[in-house]
């Protein structure tokens, strides 16, 4: 963007500089500054950002927008009433003279793996630009935006923790095409109720362009009620009658693979990840490279090859052929039993570590009382837990007669898990990221 141009998108008054300079990258983190990057110094609960704009010089940056005047002859400085409000600006205005198709992607689980399978399929075809890791709030999703060069089309995940969120997001971001993967329990301790939850998410429809489209997974309940409105409306599922559906689903320890029918013509589909929720985010992805009029074929090429982001469900091999499920990243009730489900496709001894969902509030116990009452129904062979909440699980999977034991806490549970390990076990290891669990994940890789 030029000076200009960013003036002109956040209403901005430049300060000292040349309109006519152009800044290339953007940062509101002085740790990743580069030479000729704009710096964004955001006021957060614990830092203001502008106690560093000197360090941002210093490292290179040859701009900024600022909230607090201030006077310097060698720099392009901007003065913003709400640097956090012009951010959003600045992407806006991008996305709005951007030649881009932008795909919104929202949901309570699979957002990310989504988003990544969505890009392989799109890819294919376009040059593409997508969100990097879980960059997804409202400081991660406008920089995502303001990567942009000349990509043609943008896949964009959204995340939420509250009502008016998504809101935000989506009218930054204006989509072309939205996808709601699912509504689940994630947040509920803060939202309230799955209904408002739906809510929440369908607030990704309110900067949907004029007969954009919204694909949502059919099988979900809630989304079940969504109806057209402004927008045209496209589901997938397997259980329920869809506009794209799976069956002949075959789920193996390390992939899956199933049929669909397009045009009267049926496909076989593989996903190079297990487990019957990449199927959802298959078929989610083969109906958005449709309605891009990306090719069938190459749909399915795309599903194929797709490349999950690092740290989302890993699958790690020690040295003594112990496999290692890391679900440490997040967890929450929809995501706890997908992974339980890929667990039980082992036929080698299968262990299940897991720790607290948080942010479930007065659901706590019911919900993770549901997770254990769902993995006393699997072939589960022993359930570690540790954690306030997963004491329920865990007292469900007892009361169910199985093996299971409770852990004060992770230097416990590691010391005990080290003991019973085998070689050929496959230990998923589950639960938010506030349990620490990564820790437990370490200490099996150097030690087992």
């Amino acid at each position: 963007m030029k000076i200009s141009e960013i003036v002109e998108a956040t209403g901005g008054t430049l300060l000292c500089g040349n309109l006519n300079d152009e800044v290339n990258s953007f940062s509101h983190d002085t740790r990743t500054i580069k030479q000729g990057d704009m710096y964004i110094p955001i006021i957060g609960e614990v830092f203001d950002g502008h106690q560093f704009i000197n360090q941002a010089f210093e490292k290179g940056a040859s701009s900024i927008i600022t909230s607090l005047p201030m006077s310097d002859d060698t720099h392009n400085i901007i003065l913003v009433k709400d640097t956090h409000q012009a951010l959003g600006d600045m992407a806006r205005w991008v996305r709005i003279n951007s030649h881009a198709k932008v795909i919104g992607i929202t949901g309570s689980v699979g957002k990310t793996s989504t988003k990544d399978m969505i890009y392989s399929v799109v890819s294919t075809r376009y040059k593409a630009l997508k969100t990097i890791g879980n960059y997804n709030n409202d400081i991660g999703l406008p920089q995502t935006i303001l990567r942009y060069q000349d990509e043609e089309v943008m896949v964009i995940e959204m995340g939420m923790n509250h009502l008016k969120e998504i809101d935000y997001l989506t009218h930054i971001a204006l989509p072309d095409i939205a996808v709601i993967t699912n509504v689940g329990t994630a947040h509920i301790g803060e939202v309230g109720s799955r209904e408002k939850i739906l809510e929440a998410k369908m607030e990704i429809t309110h900067g949907l362009n004029e007969n954009g489209l919204l694909i949502v997974n059919g099988d979900n309940d809630l989304l079940q009620t969504i109806k057209e409105d402004h927008f045209l409306l496209e589901t997938i599922g397997i259980d329920n009658p869809a506009s794209l559906n799976a069956y002949d689903i075959c789920l193996e320890e390390t992939r899956s693979t199933f049929m669909i029918d397009y045009h009267n013509q049926p496909y076989q589909v593989t996903v190079n990840v297990p487990g019957k929720h990449f199927v959802y985010n298959a078929l989610i992805s083969i109906q958005t490279g449709l309605a891009l009029s990306i090719d069938i074929k190459d749909c399915i090429r795309g599903v194929a090859c797709f490349e999950l982001t690092k740290n989302r469900a890993d699958m790690i091999e020690t040295a003594q052929h112990v496999r290692i499920y890391d679900g440490t990243y997040n967890a929450n009730v929809d995501s706890m039993k997908a992974s339980i489900d890929v667990l039980s496709q082992h036929k080698d001894r299968k262990i299940a570590v897991l720790g607290d969902m948080l942010e479930l509030g007065d659901y706590e116990e019911r919900l993770h009382r549901e997770v254990g009452t769902y993995l006393s129904d699997q072939n589960i062979d022993i359930t570690l837990t540790v954690g306030k909440g997963a004491y329920y699980i865990y007292d469900e999977v007892i009361k169910a007669g199985k093996k299971a034991y409770h852990f004060a806490n992770n230097k416990k549970l590691i010391d005990y898990l080290k003991n019973i390990i085998h070689p050929n076990d496959v230990v998923l290891i589950k639960g938010s990221n506030g349990m620490y669990l990564k820790e437990v994940v370490k200490s099996l890789e150097e030690n087992i």
